[in-house]
């Protein structure tokens, strides 16, 4: 009897261990050559927002003479920076870095709906929002410096109660988003919602 439960035992045991190996559950290595490399992040355009990693081995390489239009409508918590703006970010550091060779693009942005007021000056922002400062304006000085163009739906900003005069130097006001997307689409650009 006493051997029964002891081969019984060594069953469940071995059951057990077996079901681990199964079901893909290994133990963590223990030698650190094994896990793999952290990965090396770069910021080769603008330098404190949208780091990329750089993979010059992949498919689809940026392209020299891109052209790309932007629609941001998703807004953000007044006191952060609203990420689909950093987004954009990335997307020049993608194409001035992250591929084998560095390519030139040219890229728009298109602000409305709840994106609207992110471009608004400081005072403007700060009266409005209850806040100290606009936290947008950093990261929107930094694409303007990498030749984004920035523009502002015109009739967003008047049906949310602001004027053009409040917008800051970073942006231009447009018509409409409709005919700002509509006419860069039309000079070639590649329409990209920014969805989240």
């Amino acid at each position: 009897m006493k051997y029964q439960a002891t081969v019984l035992a060594l069953i469940v045991i071995a059951g057990v261990m077996g079901l681990g190996v199964a079901s893909g559950q290994t133990s963590p290595p223990t030698d650190k050559s094994t896990r793999p490399a952290e990965p090396q992040y770069i910021n080769p355009a603008i330098k404190d927002y949208g780091k990329v990693v750089q993979l010059p081995g992949a498919a689809h390489q940026p392209r020299d003479g891109s052209q790309i239009v932007v629609d941001i409508t998703k807004g953000s918590d007044p006191d952060k920076l609203n990420s689909a703006i950093e987004k954009v970010c990335r997307f020049v550091n993608i194409y001035a870095g992250a591929g084998k060779d560095s390519a030139k693009v040219d890229i728009a942005v298109v602000l409305h709906g709840d994106a609207t007021l992110t471009v608004l000056r400081n005072d403007a922002y700060s009266t409005r929002f209850s806040s100290k400062a606009n936290p947008n304006l950093e990261c929107l000085s930094e694409l303007k410096k990498a030749g984004v163009k920035v523009y502002v739906c015109g009739q967003s900003l008047t049906g949310k109660g602001a004027k053009p005069s409040e917008v800051a130097e970073q942006a231009d006001v447009a018509v409409s988003a409709l005919t700002a997307l509509v006419n860069l689409q039309a000079d070639g650009y590649a329409y990209l919602p920014m969805l989240k």
